[in-house]
């Protein structure tokens, strides 16, 4: 009989990490099924018509939030092929960092040979305190609670922020942070504005009742899957389909793990009694 060789734990190991590691470089591409609801944001934002100001604003940045970051990066790359407009807006001091990354990270800005032009196409606006108090004053007055941009200029010398005065000037709100509640209420509750969230899995299964009580004004997607159906649909391989990858290979590797195991130990159980018998 054939002898399969011994399962050492740290041989395993370093395969799992090897395999982990090869979607992340280069990403392959594992097929997944596009829920309705991710389509439904892309095809909202797909037809809004050229020049729409969309607002990413929020609070709750954490060290997994790569996971809204995947689709959140390919919908900025969506905005920008589509000559939408984005202003980024911090509802937390952290959040900020966050914005910077996603937009960086898309490769929209002339800087990194992108369509997007700082100051007509994005504006990165600073933190302001306040949380609530400071959503609602943005709502309804934005000159009147931001003055200057993240980088010390004036917003009235910012060419964008021209026709941005008021929720009335906003198409949609994107929320790829913890505080989505905040937003459905005031964004819209009370001013009617669509809104959408690049949840974390955790927080898709939380908040995910928010798109029953506003069908066709609230949509989320879920975790890093969600991130990579939006990529899917903008034809990138990013974050999300690194992840998704990952999880399809390891699972692969694991079930193939189980049955070395097996088969090792019924290798072993019948040496053990063939040896009994020549006993």
């Amino acid at each position: 009989m054939a002898k399969i060789p011994e399962l050492r734990s740290q041989y395993i190991w370093l395969v799992c990490l090897i395999l982990y590691l090869i979607p992340i470089i280069h990403p392959i591409g594992a097929p997944f099924q596009i829920s309705d609801i991710t389509k439904k944001i892309y095809n909202y934002i797909e037809n809004l018509p050229e020049g729409s100001i969309i607002v990413m604003g929020g609070s709750g940045v954490f060290a997994f939030d790569f996971e809204p970051g995947a689709a959140m990066i390919a919908c900025i790359k969506q905005m920008a092929r589509n000559k939408l407009r984005l202003v980024a807006f911090p509802l937390g001091v952290e959040s900020l960092q966050f914005h910077k990354f996603c937009v960086d990270a898309a490769k929209v800005l002339e800087k990194d040979g992108g369509p997007w032009k700082y100051g007509i196409d994005f504006v990165q606006l600073p933190y302001v305190p306040g949380y609530d108090a400071a959503l609602i004053s943005f709502l309804n007055d934005v000159h009147g609670t931001v003055k200057v941009d993240a980088y010390g200029t004036p917003i009235e010398e910012l060419p964008l922020m021209q026709d941005l005065h008021d929720y009335r000037d906003i198409a949609l709100w994107i929320c790829p942070h913890w505080s989505f509640p905040l937003i459905v209420r005031f964004v819209t509750g009370e001013k009617g504005i669509p809104s959408v969230m690049f949840a974390h899995s955790y927080s898709y299964s939380v908040f995910a009742p928010y798109m029953m009580i506003y069908p066709d004004k609230v949509w989320m997607t879920n975790g890093f899957l969600g991130g990579a159906q939006y990529e899917k649909l903008v034809g990138i391989k990013g974050l999300g389909h690194a992840a998704v990858d990952s999880y399809a290979i390891i699972s692969a590797a694991y079930i193939i793990f189980v049955v070395l195991g097996n088969l090792t130990m019924l290798t072993r159980a019948r040496r053990g009694e063939e040896e009994e018998v020549a006993a």
